[in-house]
């Protein structure tokens, strides 16, 4: 695909989701179970962004490390 085809895509695509959010939006009992929803998978995110950081704050030991310390 081209750069213009690429960017025609984009624009297609990025209206079809603004009408999917237009008809979401006016409808209220899916607004309101989006919205509920949005709140679940945060938590969840955030849940898992807490499990990272722990990783991540670890320090870092490798094989041999380790095998120098027994001795």
């Amino acid at each position: 695909m081209s750069r213009a085809q690429d960017k025609k895509w984009e624009r297609e695509d990025d209206a079809r989701t603004l009408a999917r959010a237009q008809e979401i939006m006016s409808n209220k009992t899916r607004y309101s179970g989006a919205v509920k929803e949005a709140k679940i998978m945060a938590v969840k995110e955030d849940e898992q962004i807490k499990a990272m950081k722990k990783i991540a704050a670890r320090k870092v030991t490798t094989r041999k490390a380790v095998r120098k310390k027994k001795k």
